[in-house]
């Protein structure tokens, strides 16, 4: 059994030696993750008048593991190929991508407890780019292509 524990341990701590390069950014993605999850529960079961839902739960986590791994499978695969830093860039660009689809739906809760904020409606607004809607015949070009 101890032996066992020395092999989990070791490998453990293997792991994180050779993920530290990204080891920043898996902690962000975390948080974020956990952000996420926190609004969108409160403002499920405080606006939404709606009780706890493990699928709901379970479909969040998978998601975050989803992305937890394509991050680190993504170092790992290019610093395999020799391409360090371009593992290093390909993880940023998925990582600042998740940033922002995140935090429009963590400004989408948001904006669901606390309808009467101002500020939480228009950074709500900028970053999810409505203000991109009011350019005339914007719509329909899009609706076009």
């Amino acid at each position: 059994m101890q032996n066992i524990k020395t092999f989990l341990a070791v490998s453990l701590a293997s792991m994180l030696a050779y993920f530290e390069p990204i080891g920043d950014i898996l902690t962000s993605i975390t948080i974020l993750f956990l952000l996420n999850f926190v609004f969108g529960l409160l403002a499920g079961l405080l606006a939404h008048r709606e009780t706890f839902n493990f699928r709901k739960a379970f479909v969040c986590i998978s998601e975050a593991s989803v992305y937890l791994l394509l991050l680190a499978s993504t170092f790992f695969i290019g610093d395999h190929l020799g391409l360090r830093s371009g593992a290093l860039q390909a993880v940023s660009t998925v990582t600042y991508t998740l940033l922002y689809f995140y935090s429009v739906n963590i400004f989408k809760n948001l904006k669901v407890l606390m309808p009467n904020s101002k500020t939480i409606a228009f950074l709500h607004y900028l970053i999810s780019i409505q203000i991109l809607h009011k350019i005339p015949n914007l719509n329909q070009y899009l609706k076009q292509q």
